[in-house]
């Protein structure tokens, strides 16, 4: 399995194949366009795999950056084009968040996965003492987050005033390998980013068009 996150600062790369693994991660000062495709090479250059070796891909598709969701489901959907025995696991990102806090935490009740999407506004989903959720992923004001009632629980490079856990690389391949045994699978060809909110891009061209009409 090849599992890749740029959904946070900080990139994530895992492989494991037969029975060999290597995992990385790359500071978030570096530019992950440019460096995550030519460190997942090296990485099978140390482990002496190729790429056509690799069965499963799984990919953090969101929320999160905009920029960084991209580069990495774009890799994944080059690395798998003309190939449909290739599997494919989207990761959800606040179901990430959710996975880690349960794993190294004693958890009794339930909680809401938290990831800051800036201008005062956060990525939001609630989820029970087992990990599954209870409702939707969303985009709401930080002002709505707080008469929430649950625990929050964030990420620590997002300096939120809640509960802050670190998503490690064996974190990633451990809730990969987890769908991998629900097959919670897609099609490359379909697998796209979660953005949840409209790019600014989008906003723009929108009200160009109100302003036009």
């Amino acid at each position: 399995m090849i599992v890749l996150s740029t959904a946070f600062k900080m990139a994530q790369i895992a492989v494991e194949i037969n029975g060999k693994r290597k995992l990385c991660e790359l500071d978030a000062s570096c530019k992950h366009s440019e460096n995550v495709l030519k460190t997942l090479d090296m990485m099978l250059d140390e482990i002496d795999e190729c790429v056509a070796e690799n069965q499963t891909y799984a990919v953090v598709v969101g929320p999160g950056s905009f920029t960084g969701l991209r580069i990495s489901t774009s890799i994944v959907k080059g690395l798998c084009a003309g190939k449909l025995d290739k599997k494919v696991i989207p990761l959800s990102s606040l179901s990430l968040i959710a996975y880690t806090y349960i794993k190294h935490n004693k958890c009794e009740k339930d909680f809401v996965a938290v990831i800051n999407a800036l201008s005062g506004l956060v990525f939001v989903r609630k989820f029970n003492s087992k990990g599954e959720p209870l409702d939707e992923e969303k985009l709401i004001s930080i002002e709505s987050l707080d008469k929430m009632s649950e625990d929050k629980i964030c990420l620590s490079e997002d300096n939120l005033p809640f509960t802050a856990i670190n998503i490690n690389v064996e974190d990633l391949l451990a809730y990969a390998y987890s769908l991998e045994k629900k097959r919670v699978f897609c099609d490359y060809r379909t697998l796209a980013p979660c953005y949840i909110r409209k790019s600014q891009a989008e906003v723009q061209l929108e009200n160009k068009n109100l302003k036009k009409s």
